[in-house]
């Protein structure tokens, strides 16, 4: 056990470079962005949102969401992709929430 120690701390103290320095932006100039529980919930967000669920029930959404948070709201990003991005919100009255977010609503400080 205590050669397993050193070994833990290592990969907890080696964060990778992607993982600091984001913050995420309201798409199309919004003032907020929606941080979907996960992908799964992300895609059915859009699924229900072209068809137009948003307009006539926007509570419908709601159980999907991990949080809402400011545009300009400082995240890491816990694990990469190509068209949505895994993060932690690091910032503010909502630091801590995960969840996630178009790729396009991240950017490089």
């Amino acid at each position: 056990m205590k050669r397993i120690l050193p070994v833990i701390l290592g990969c907890i103290l080696s964060v990778p470079a992607y993982a600091d320095g984001f913050r995420v932006v309201g798409l199309n100039g919004s003032d907020t962005v929606f941080v979907w529980r996960d992908k799964n919930s992300h895609d059915e967000a859009l699924n229900l949102i072209n068809a137009g669920v948003h307009r006539t029930k926007p509570e419908l959404l709601l159980p999907l969401l991990a949080c809402v948070v400011a545009s300009g709201t400082a995240a890491i990003v816990t694990d990469g992709g190509f068209i949505t991005q895994d993060v932690m919100i690091v910032s503010g009255e909502n630091a801590g929430c995960r969840g996630n977010i178009p790729t396009e609503s991240l950017k490089a400080n």
